[in-house]
């Protein structure tokens, strides 16, 4: 099944809009799609095994899947220093997971992304040490009057990976939550997060100090994986949320999961009813964010590895190779990407430079000449980029004396940028292009 039309039969299940025969999709059929969208997104992969997942589409498939999630979660009230709280826990083989089957594998990338994202406290890595992090909290604008009322941890403990969740059943519980965590985290050496640097951490230290518990995550070696999705990834998928990269990277559908803007609302409805059945939805979206830093982790790893398993990232890696004075491994990796037709116009811009800078002239006037072609083709879309055609007319004025080679990518930069309705390049580009244009009609004349 294609990612296009997997993405839209799950757009469409969601939706309820699937139709058999002029009726409603019976559920033999939904489950049939169902388990046929949870595969892989990726032509050859093993499926991912459907593990857990939110609410389904069907009111009979839904509470049969919190049943199960339910009977996976083992629960107790547990006893603190500082009070009571409720301590959730669940468990995967780590089989099951996507990316982790070959730990060892894994972690020998932990150098790479070391030295690539300017990272030293995960250069050796090892993610039996590792503490993946998520929050659910009463308010997604932050502040000091923002709760953590559900903690979610996991760690890899053997062959299985684990999921505990402390919850704050009411706001007195807040300080046995706090204490909790602090003790757990003490057991590991780096965490993992996804924009935890920026939101999770810096909130969970904040209800610290206003509870006078000692002890801050923010101390702690840290790899928040947003920085790495956006470097690798940023301007190939619509975005770089958690879930969009479960999708593209991991095959990996939510359906029906509960929106993040809705977990505040939830926990205090649940603070009116106290019933605490309302909030499993949220315990299943939390867990799946942890497991997702897990898998998250193990392909961002096996990347820095074997770039050639995702085509998309050979990109995004060049450039930061290129960014860290390797440039002949930048080169391969942008030209790795071009050969599998998988590179952006950002990608071959940055090609081009990198053989003009190498002095290898011929190569990048090749890519000047692929940028121009794809920018005449989508040039109502992308907007005008005068560099290809000034580069490329700087080759034939400069390097080989063919003045009107140059003068025709000059003229063609005019043309282009004439036609580029709404996205009109500024005057004084216009001016330096009529200039050039100038300049080598002078130079022709004089060879006359």
């Amino acid at each position: 099944m294609t990612r296009d039309v997997r993405d839209r039969l799950a757009r469409a299940l969601e939706r309820g809009e699937v139709r058999s025969a002029g009726s409603s999709l019976g559920p033999a059929m939904r489950s049939r799609l169902e388990r046929a969208l949870t595969g892989s997104g990726h032509e050859g992969d093993s499926p991912l095994p459907r593990i857990y997942s939110a609410r389904q589409m069907s009111e009979p498939v839904a509470g049969k899947e919190r049943a199960a999630f339910s009977a996976k979660l083992s629960e107790r009230e547990l006893e603190t220093p500082q009070g009571p709280v409720m301590q959730y826990r669940w468990s995967v083989p780590l089989k099951e997971l996507q990316n982790v089957q070959d730990l060892d594998g894994a972690m020998e990338g932990a150098g790479v992304l070391s030295e690539l994202l300017e990272n030293p406290s995960i250069e050796g890595l090892d993610l039996s040490r590792v503490l993946f992090i998520d929050t659910e909290t009463t308010g997604l604008a932050g502040g000091t009057g923002t709760y953590v009322f559900l903690m979610g941890m996991g760690w890899i403990e053997g062959k299985e990976f684990i999921v505990e969740q402390l919850f704050m059943r009411d706001f007195i519980e807040e300080q046995a939550l706090l204490w909790r965590t602090i003790q757990l985290v003490s057991e590991y050496d780096i965490l993992v997060s996804f924009n935890g640097r920026r939101y999770d951490v810096p909130l969970f230290d904040t209800r610290l100090i206003l509870n006078r518990i000692d002890g801050r995550l923010g101390e702690m070696p840290h790899l928040d994986l947003l920085h790495p999705a956006r470097l690798l990834y940023g301007g190939i998928f619509d975005n770089c949320r958690l879930q969009t990269l479960e999708k593209e990277l991991m095959g990996q559908y939510r359906y029906g999961d509960v929106p993040g803007a809705e977990i505040p609302r939830l926990f205090f409805e649940y603070l009116t009813s106290g019933d605490v059945g309302s909030l499993l939805p949220v315990f299943e979206h939390n867990v799946l964010d942890v497991v997702t830093l897990l898998t998250l982790t193990a392909h961002f790893l096996h990347l820095c590895q074997k770039p050639e398993l995702d085509p998309r990232a050979l990109g995004g890696l060049g450039r930061l190779y290129s960014r860290r004075g390797n440039q002949d491994l930048a080169r391969e990796l942008l030209e790795e990407a071009r050969s599998r037709r998988k590179a952006t116009y950002r990608d071959l811009r940055d090609l081009g430079h990198l053989y003009k800078r190498s002095g290898e002239h011929s190569k990048a006037l090749e890519v000047w000449k692929a940028l121009i072609t794809r920018q005449e083709r989508v040039s109502h879309e992308l907007g005008f980029d005068a560099g290809p055609y000034v580069e490329a007319a700087k080759h034939y004025e400069h390097r080989t004396g063919d003045f009107v080679k140059a003068l025709e990518y000059t003229n063609a930069a005019l043309q282009q940028a004439a036609a580029a309705n709404g996205h009109a390049p500024s005057p004084r580009l216009v001016g330096e292009l009529d200039h050039r244009v100038t300049r080598l009609r002078r130079k022709l004349d004089q060879a006359v």
